[in-house]
């Protein structure tokens, strides 16, 4: 029996055990996570077969280690698994961007006989923390896979497997693609949505649901946004602009004052949305 070991028990480290559980898919999970409490509750939940406190521990014996952690925790949480990890062991990981993972990578894992390839389920939620955690997260969710030019087909498969059995359709793609793509359709939302909250001053009483809606997803982390934002940058400061050139446009046609002008801008916007999302 194979068996997975889950680094991070957030949303997406316990959504991923408890929905191999409820798909009965024949493995054997170990959890690491740092708070006792939280390795309690993982046991509790059914999410895992045996939690440790040692990363390097818990993915002995380990076929497929998922590190559910923010990006930049990665590589330093890799170097401590390096003592516990098997010739053949396939490390991947659940981040949002996947050009840095997979320069730095290669070189933490030299001499372990392990092999890194990264994924990013494009599912999640502004919830964080161990009770969070949904079986149906990755249900009919895209993952993308980003294997490098070295890396072996049959990791590439166990992987992609790993996401299919969790309930996700697999693309397969280069790393910088992926995040050039990721910059505009989520990370700019993210960072729009939380400069959108900066912006609306103390006028609480007054936020009706577009306002909660348009800014939900800036309750989610900090440290993991931190990070994205840090491991992107290039792509993101391009998609900023383009947005600010967007805005620009818009307020010309404020100040222009045309209704009709204005209201086709707007149904542009709307035909561009329901195109993206058809």
């Amino acid at each position: 029996m194979q068996t997975i070991a889950i680094l991070g028990t957030g949303l997406m480290g316990s959504s991923l055990g408890l929905a191999l559980r409820k798909r009965n898919v024949p493995v054997r999970i170990h959890v690491y996570a740092r708070r006792a409490e939280t390795r309690e509750v993982a046991v509790n939940l059914g999410i895992a077969n045996a939690v440790f406190a040692d990363p390097a521990k818990a993915v002995q014996d380990a076929d497929l280690i998922v590190f559910c952690v923010p990006v930049l925790t990665i590589p330093e949480l890799a170097k401590a698994c390096c003592t516990g990890l098997k010739s053949g062991a396939v490390l991947t990981d659940v981040g949002s961007t996947k050009a840095c993972l997979n320069k730095l990578m290669p070189d933490v894992l030299a001499g372990t006989g392990a092999e890194f390839i990264g994924s990013h389920p494009i599912c999640g939620s502004e919830q964080q923390g161990i009770e969070a955690g949904s079986s149906d997260l990755y249900e009919r969710a895209v993952t993308v896979v980003t294997p490098s030019m070295l890396s072996n087909e049959a990791s590439l498969e166990k992987v992609s497997n790993l996401w299919k059995n969790a309930g996700s359709s697999v693309v397969v793609m280069d790393a910088v693609a992926h995040d050039k793509i990721l910059a505009a359709t989520s990370h700019l939302p993210h960072v729009v949505a939380a400069a959108l909250a900066l912006s609306a001053g103390d006028s609480g009483l007054f936020c009706g649901s577009g306002f909660r809606d348009t800014t939900r997803i800036a309750d989610g982390s900090p440290q993991v946004w931190s990070d994205i934002v840090r491991t992107n940058a290039p792509a993101l400061t391009e998609s900023l602009k383009t947005f600010r050139d967007r805005l620009d446009s818009l307020e010309a046609l404020i100040q222009e004052g045309d209704g009709e002008k204005l209201a086709n801008w707007f149904a542009a916007a709307r035909d561009k949305r329901k195109e993206l999302l058809r």
